[in-house]
């Protein structure tokens, strides 16, 4: 199926629309759809890294798209150029804006609810301005209705280039910033159409206010039309302003902005860049619509104390009514992230105790809250001791299903996840909580570590496979890579995900699920996680065939096309040569020789059972007592 999207401005606008190709690939998932993207030159620098559209045109190149029959055009602008051209291509559906028989502009009943407040209204602009004022709907929400998608499920899509991550490093190097800084940048202009800008009195009012209270380093960003305000902003100001320029291309500007822990801004182009590259937002509103911004769970909105808010005025002075004590509440709640360890067991009194020590014997100044959950009795009643714990008694249907019912009643901001029959190092909140100080960071996992030496057979495959899949999680994460994350112990930000299907392990799913809205996954390897291994051949196939099938189902719910599976047969075939290099001796060889042997039988059985026996992944309590 092909299909292709007209949206080409203005900049801000085609950003926050560019999770619609994702939202399509999975709508159309079973089609093999292909996604092309019409757009400005300028628009175009979004899209450099974007996994979703298969091709991208600039306007000047549009006469090629003549040559394709598309099964589907979807056109977002307004203008009559655009509106002739979606009806020449002539496509099987048009969602959007065409030219009727008359010539005349007209649009599809799909988007009638958006284009019912613009400017080419059918309704006329009076009562355009009314429906406008009235919406409380975000802008994500009304196009992913538009398209007949669940608007929650996606988010603006903009992933930085390796050659933009090196940028941001050197200027991060210039100006002796450091990942220990609280770095906000301050982006209070706007462009000329609507006075949406923060004066340059509050400006300054705003970077006086952080720098005494945080110590932050300010950044300063801004637009060519801003050179003498951004001049006259760090020539009155007090405290230390870094100047970022204002002459930034847009493929500077993200990459500079991608520095910043906070962006405070106004509605603006600024606002987009830093949303969709996952920084923590304070977005300043006046005469624009408060209702259509969504700031996707990253961050607070401060609308000003006016009643020409979402007016669209062209003279107005609503923006000096922001309450600059509203932003320090904002940066206050950002900045106090709460963090629970959860601890997940199932028939596990004798080791749940050495799980819950080293979960209370912390090393941090972070406050944080420890849950346990288990179905039995015995499990709980061996901590019943320690009373600084939260205690989930689960149905005893699985784990995904335990967790199912804890997301729906916990409330926290970074959520680590570990077990029963593990232990984990003193050192795991402090570590995740500075990594997820990089708003970028969605994902993330710690380091598993035998207990078991070399010297059996057992512990010999337990250690490489640990090993190697360290040596794989760390390269990845250098090198801002898909990797996946260890169920024994990893991380991520518990808003973001509220339910986990059944047939399908969570630590499978949801790094891919961070991953394919943009954010990164991380990995701390010192913050480890002690594991006791299996001593028996049944145990060990058992374990390795349930986790493999995990991976069975994953394209139910990702595209596994644009973010292949980490876990098959040929992916681990490329690692052949990597075990054999591994042994120190001769009977370590041998052993090496066995465990080739063993996960070529164990990926055979997984086909088989998947293919033929049409046995999947199934969430339920699987005990493996050789690993306790």
């Amino acid at each position: 199926m092909k299909i292709l999207i007209i949206k080409t401005g203005a900049l801000g606008d085609v950003l926050r629309t560019s999770f619609l190709a994702q939202a399509l690939k999975d709508k159309y998932k079973k089609t093999n759809s292909k996604i092309f993207w019409l757009t400005s030159q300028q628009s175009s620098q979004f899209f450099i890294n974007n996994p979703y559209i298969n091709e991208l045109i600039i306007s000047g190149e549009r006469d090629n798209l003549k040559k394709i029959k598309f099964d589907l055009v979807i056109n977002l602008e307004e203008s009559k150029e655009d509106a002739r051209f979606t009806s020449l291509l002539k496509p099987k559906k048009i969602i959007g804006v065409f030219l009727n028989k008359n010539g005349e502009i007209e649009y599809t009943q799909e988007t009638s609810y958006w284009f019912d407040m613009s400017m080419i209204s059918r309704l006329g602009k009076e009562k355009a301005d009314i429906l406008k004022n009235k919406n409380k709907k975000t802008h994500r929400q009304i196009m992913s209705e538009i398209i007949g998608m669940d608007w929650r499920k996606y988010e603006p899509f903009l992933r930085l280039t390796d050659a933009q991550r090196k940028m941001a490093q050197e200027f991060s190097n210039k100006h002796h910033l450091s990942k220990s800084d609280l770095i906000i940048g301050i982006n209070t202009g706007a462009a000329d159409r609507w006075p949406k800008e923060l004066s340059i009195k509050k400006t300054i009012e705003i970077i006086e206010n952080l720098y005494k209270k945080y110590n932050t380093k300010i950044l300063l960003f801004g637009g060519p039309n801003e050179i003498k305000r951004n001049k006259e902003i760090i020539k009155l100001a007090e405290s230390p302003i870094i100047d970022t320029g204002c002459g930034n291309n847009l493929v500077e500007f993200p990459a500079l902005v991608s520095v910043c822990n906070i962006v405070i801004t106004t509605d603006s182009l600024g606002l987009h860049v830093a949303l969709a590259l996952k920084r923590k937002t304070i977005c300043l509103i006046g005469p624009t619509s408060s209702s259509e911004i969504d700031l996707y769970n990253l961050g607070e909105k401060i609308i000003a104390k006016s009643k020409d808010v979402c007016s669209y005025k062209t003279e107005t002075d609503c923006m000096d009514k922001i309450d600059l004590n509203e932003i320090k509440t904002a940066i206050d709640k950002i900045l106090k992230q709460k963090i629970t360890l959860l601890i997940t067991a199932f028939k596990e009194p004798k080791t749940i105790i050495k799980a819950v020590e080293g979960a209370l014997a912390q090393k941090t100044s972070r406050k944080y809250e420890i849950v346990v959950s288990a179905p039995d009795n015995e499990t709980l009643d061996a901590i019943k001791k320690h009373k600084n714990l939260k205690i989930f008694k689960d149905p005893g249907k699985g784990k995904s299903y335990a967790l199912n019912l804890i997301f729906e009643k916990l409330k926290t901001d970074i959520l680590i996840l570990t077990d029963g029959d593990v232990f984990i190092s003193d050192n795991v909140v402090e570590n995740f909580a500075n990594l997820f100080l990089d708003s970028e960071i969605g994902c993330a996992t710690g380091r598993p570590i035998p207990i078991e030496n070399k010297k059996t057979k057992y512990g010999f495959w337990a250690n490489f496979l640990f090993d190697s899949a360290h040596r794989l999680r760390k390269k990845a994460f250098q090198q801002n890579k898909f990797l996946e994350c260890s169920g024994y112990l990893f991380a991520f930000r518990k808003e973001f995900i509220r339910k986990i299907p059944l047939d399908v392990a969570e630590d499978t799913l949801i790094p891919y699920l961070f991953w394919q809205k943009g954010y990164k996954i991380g990995y701390s390897e010192n913050s480890r996680v002690y594991v006791k291994n299996v001593d028996n051949f049944r145990d060990w196939i058992n374990q390795k065939i349930r986790t493999s099938k995990a991976h069975e189902t994953l394209y139910k719910y990702v595209d596994i096309k644009t973010t292949p599976r980490i876990k098959t047969f040929k992916t681990e075939a490329k690692g052949f040569f990597s075990l054999f290099s591994y042994p120190e001796n001769f009977q370590q060889f041998w052993w090496s020789s066995l465990l080739a042997l063993s996960r070529f039988y164990m990926w055979m059985k997984v086909f088989y059972d998947t293919k033929f026996k049409k046995k999947h992944y199934q969430d339920a309590w699987k005990r493996v007592e050789s690993a306790k």
